[in-house]
């Protein structure tokens, strides 16, 4: 976890963090072996509390039949100070929490400048 416990290291860079524009992200997990329905259990706890966030403009999370375990995530924020506030919310810490042993590697994360 990161020094403020809120997200796993150097997930979100401190530049976005700051953004008072919108800020969004791709984002890629794969479950370990066996733990896929759990991973999807875990994903699909925290899809609805998401949307309902202020600040949130979008969240989707998609799989394939083709690579079981395998999520790819967008998220899009309206600013960094909505994606802390996010991050920080009680049931995120509990997610990133149950997460960590059911994911295989490090969560991906690539940081994306919206043009519009």
């Amino acid at each position: 976890m990161s020094t403020d416990d809120t997200t796993p290291d150097g997930l979100i860079p401190a530049a976005v963090l700051a953004s008072n524009t919108p800020v969004a992200v791709y984002g890629y997990a794969r479950a370990k072996a066996g733990e896929e329905d759990r991973m999807l259990g875990e994903i699909q706890a925290i899809i609805g509390l998401t949307r309902k966030e202020e600040g949130c403009e979008q969240y989707v999370v998609h799989t394939t039949p083709d690579q079981p375990g395998a999520f790819a995530f967008y998220e899009r924020w309206s600013s960094g100070a909505h994606l802390l506030a996010h991050v920080s919310q009680p049931f995120m810490q509990t997610y990133f929490a149950a997460i960590a042993g059911l994911v295989e590697g490090e969560l991906e994360a690539h940081w994306l400048h919206p043009l519009s």
